[in-house]
């Protein structure tokens, strides 16, 4: 009996003398797996995802009319979101059935108008999924009202579809957006390569066709957003808001992307091609739109970007 009770107190001694090795590695692991488990929620919505619909609920959850145009709801609304596996996000989106402005300068009304039937916000996410909430810390938006702010949405996914509950406004409505993942298309250039990711805006520089320095804007809030879909988004706040969305292409051989406009603030610039020229230099982009005429002189533009997410590929 002597030597059982030994054993057991040997035994006892030796579990104390690893329990804080094994505590700490335990520690370490339930660490590593929360970490992971935040990681897989927060990747679950990295991509590119094209507007579905977007319902009214009642507070009681009931299903409500579409407002009337130009705010947003049925029929057909159209739009991006892009979020990044470097935690940035991109969302744009217009309503159906917008009217061209009818003269050259859009009157207040017009204004007024294509502002609540068009809307983008760039940043960056954060995802709880305890909670389901995903937070957009939007950096910049259409609405300056929300920039900065964090806009806080509970979240579904159902095989391709990811579903965003937006807080409820003061008269108990809310919300109910639906998104359809779009496949990612492998790219087929250098050029496309680099290209895809969130791009921070630097600055925008006017210059003569030989050079000479015609303006500089200074550092706005902005991005933009060739994401691996296909798709690309802009939400720039310099001088004025400027934002559209749409499918781009590369030309490899003469380095130039454009894009087919699917939405925009301005609703004449719907259904246009955009056209940039394509420059790297390191971790900077320049796109160069055809020259144009500044001040009465043709000039060309540079709008100067930085990546802000990693190059595809990279391990970071």
């Amino acid at each position: 009996m002597g030597r059982v009770v030994i054993l057991f107190g040997a035994l006892a001694v030796l579990a104390v003398a690893v329990w804080p090795e094994a505590a700490a590695l335990q520690g370490a692991k339930r660490r590593r797996a929360v970490e992971a488990t935040r990681a897989d929620a927060k990747n679950r919505f990295v991509g590119t995802w094209k507007l579905v619909a977007i319902e009214r609920l009642g507070p009681n959850g009931e299903l409500l009319p579409a407002p009337a145009p130009p705010a947003f709801g049925s029929p057909n609304p159209t739009g991006v979101l892009v979020y990044d596996a470097a935690g940035y996000m991109g969302m744009t989106m217009m309503q159906s059935g917008r009217r061209k402005f009818a003269g050259a300068q859009p009157t207040p009304d017009e204004v007024k108008a294509a502002l609540l039937s068009y809307t983008s916000d760039c940043g960056t996410f954060s995802v709880n999924d305890a909670d389901g909430v995903v937070t957009h810390h939007v950096q910049t938006s259409l609405n300056p009202n929300y920039a900065p702010t964090d806009e806080r949405s509970g979240f579904q996914f159902s095989g391709t579809r990811l579903v965003l509950n937006p807080s409820r406004g003061v008269d108990g409505t809310r919300a109910r957006v639906t998104w359809e993942r779009v496949p990612d298309v492998t790219p087929s250039t250098p050029v496309h390569r680099r290209l895809i990711g969130f791009w921070k805006y630097y600055t925008r520089e006017w210059r003569t066709l030989d050079g000479q320095l015609v303006r500089t804007d200074p550092p706005s809030p902005g991005f933009v957003i060739f994401s691996a879909a296909g798709y690309l988004a802009t939400c720039v706040a310099s001088g004025s808001y400027g934002s559209y969305f749409g499918r781009y292409e590369v030309n490899e051989k003469e380095s130039y992307e454009v894009t087919r406009t699917i939405g925009s603030v301005n609703p004449a610039e719907v259904g246009q091609l955009a056209l940039r020229y394509v420059a790297f230099a390191g971790d900077r982009a320049v796109l160069k739109p055809v020259p144009d005429i500044f001040n009465g002189q043709l000039v060309q533009r540079y709008n100067i970007f930085d990546r802000v997410s990693p190059p595809l590929g990279s391990t970071q």
